[in-house]
């Protein structure tokens, strides 16, 4: 499993050479539009690659990091069942397949998977693959000789809304997600993995998801952007060569997914203030650690958090990652599911060396299982 990457804010206005060099290959997040969020101040730094902000940092640094929802025990699965809560949920009989479909400018979209709890939401769709310029151009995006840009290689453009009950307020914000594709044949499979910061769907929500662009880009005009904007660690970006534009509705008859487990915590060391809450689809966990030392404009470490599983690192089930330097407080989100009783997680939290990926230290971890 390749080393993450990472970097933080800096709070000062001129940015280190030793940063900036860093920054030209920090750039990759920005080709994937994988990520929706409500204030600018989050940083999100995803497996593989990083995001930047040029800008002065606040005294309040928040970090959100996504990862790739593949895991090992469940790699030949498709769509949303490759995130581990979602296979949970699945593996204990609970069903989340439909067939609705919506038909915009001569396009059908049809929704075959819809999964929630009050905080997290994952569905799959499809259309036919009957447009030669798409074609091309997810041939591009899937080259394994692209230069810069190969992790982007799954990730797909979508612009969502989220309502419940026919409010007119759309819930689809402060909201991190992941949308991913794959082809089969003639059909393109697309996925999104969302989980917002708070509990925002009611538990009697009747919902309506709405799909209003699906865009892509050249993979090989990013490649050669991203090669100039490396010369000089200037900013980048190309215009979208196709675009689907519509409003595909899908009302859906659903409540959310509400069992709760009780999360034992033990085997503590250097942690304090732990509370873990735990829903189908995934458990959120905050807790303070020593982070005193990176709140410091020179600091070129970082803290970071692995996650293991029944004693094997599991990368892939962390989702999300919130950090405030100044208070110590952190706040991951991790695919345990509530039906899952079996599973031992422990979450490590280390000194990493954000320019590398290296873990120069242990900084202090603890377990949880649920009950």
């Amino acid at each position: 499993m390749a080393k993450k990457r990472k970097t933080i804010i800096i709070q000062e206005k001129e940015i280190p050479k030793e940063v900036m060099a860093k920054l030209a290959q920090s750039r990759e997040n920005i080709l994937n539009d994988q990520i929706k969020q409500e204030k600018k101040k989050f940083q999100i730094k995803y497996k593989k690659q990083i995001g930047i902000t040029l800008a002065l940092a606040a005294t309040l640094i928040l970090i959100a990091m996504i990862n790739p929802q593949i895991n090992t025990a469940i790699k030949n699965a498709f769509g949303i069942s490759q995130d581990s809560g979602v296979a949970v949920v699945e593996n204990n009989g609970i069903q989340n397949e439909l067939h609705l479909t919506s038909t915009e400018n001569g396009r059908e979209i049809t929704l075959t998977k819809f999964i929630s709890t009050k905080k997290k939401f994952a569905f799959d769709y499809q259309f036919k693959l009957d447009d030669e310029k798409l074609k091309e151009l997810l041939k591009k995006q899937r080259s394994p000789d692209r230069l810069f840009t190969k992790n982007a290689a799954n990730a797909q453009h979508i612009e969502l809304g989220l309502f419940v009950n026919d409010s007119a307020e759309d819930m689809f914000s402060g909201v991190s997600s992941q949308s991913t594709f794959r082809i089969e044949g003639d059909t393109f499979y697309g996925s999104v993995v969302a989980t917002f910061n708070r509990e925002k769907i009611p538990e009697d929500a009747k919902l309506t998801l709405h799909i209003y662009k699906l865009s892509w880009q050249d993979a090989e005009e990013l490649d050669q952007a991203f090669a100039e904007a490396s010369k000089t660690g200037s900013p980048f970006g190309v215009d979208n060569a196709l675009e689907y534009e519509g409003d595909w509705r899908f009302d859906i008859d659903y409540k959310p997914l509400t069992q709760t487990a009780d999360t034992q915590i033990r085997n503590v060391k250097n942690i304090t203030d732990i509370k873990a809450i735990s829903d189908p689809l995934q458990t959120t966990v905050q807790f303070i650690a020593p982070l005193q030392e990176f709140n410091s404009p020179e600091n070129l470490l970082s803290p970071e958090v692995t996650l293991y599983k029944d004693g094997v690192q599991a990368e892939d089930q962390l989702f999300t990652q919130i950090y405030n330097l100044e208070t110590g407080e952190i706040e991951v989100s991790i695919n345990l599911s509530s039906l899952d009783k079996t599973s031992i997680y422990k979450v490590q939290v280390n000194k990493v060396d954000y320019s590398s990926g290296e873990v120069m230290e242990e900084i202090g971890f603890f377990e949880l299982q649920n009950k």
